[in-house]
């Protein structure tokens, strides 16, 4: 597959008409300030420190982002090896987010990337391929009736990453979730994205309590916290 090309899988239909605006490149050249700066320093109360290290910790030289909107987080990571030999690959269902973060890191990597919908599983030509893949801000926003309805991302990461390879990722929890104390701004925004209208987000269904054993399903190593407003988790050792 050629560095240059981002091709495109057959989608399934659940992004809607906003997305083009949504995910816009102008959008993504905001993502930092708006999301990575104010929603999760205010609203999810996540540590974006706590976050860069979990990438410094474990992105290897072989490494998959899913959902990559802006790429910071790969950005202002310690490079695991020299750039022509990290090879980072990008998967996304929306366009632009790729187009936009390959442009970013062509200068730290060997930059690949591949147009999909991440609920469909097995992930095209991954198989086994990655020794970490990052998840982050993806879940909350794909359809399903909680964890267990989104299981194809969980089957996906599973299929992608080698034998000894390590995947996380992090999520915004449900408005109703009992063992999540939204504050005032969170439960707003919650609230006004997870508007039939809107569909940014679709985690009314994700509890904290519903994540592990899910991806025990696919994973024999499994570590879950909660920080915030969000679920944080490591996985390693998925099962064959």
């Amino acid at each position: 597959m050629s560095e240059n090309t981002i091709p495109h899988t057959d989608k399934t239909q659940w992004v809607s008409s906003t997305d083009s605006k949504l995910y816009s490149l102008k959008n993504m050249g905001r993502y930092s300030q708006l999301i990575g700066n104010l929603s999760h320093r205010k609203a999810w109360l996540l540590d974006n420190e706590k976050l860069k290290a979990l990438y410094n910790e474990n992105v290897s030289s072989r490494h998959l982002e899913v959902g990559p909107a802006n790429a910071e987080m790969l950005s202002n990571t310690t490079p695991p090896a020299s750039p022509d030999e990290w090879r980072i690959h990008l998967m996304d269902i929306n366009h632009n987010p790729l187009v936009f973060a390959k442009e970013v890191l062509n200068d730290r990597a060997i930059v690949e990337a591949v147009q999909h919908d991440v609920l469909v599983a097995p992930w095209p030509n991954l198989s086994r391929a990655f020794d970490s893949i990052a998840m982050g801000n993806v879940l909350h926003c794909l359809p399903g009736d909680g964890f267990p309805g989104k299981d194809g991302a969980f089957a996906g990461i599973a299929d992608a990453l080698t034998d000894d390879g390590v995947a996380w990722g992090y999520t915004v929890l449900g408005l109703e979730d009992p063992d999540v104390e939204h504050n005032f701004l969170a439960r707003t925004l919650i609230r006004a994205y997870n508007k039939p209208d809107r569909k940014f987000f679709q985690n009314a269904g994700d509890r904290l309590a519903d994540l592990e054993p899910q991806l025990r399903q696919h994973f024999d190593d499994v570590t879950v916290w909660s920080m915030g407003s969000a679920a944080l988790f490591i996985v390693k050792k998925p099962k064959r």
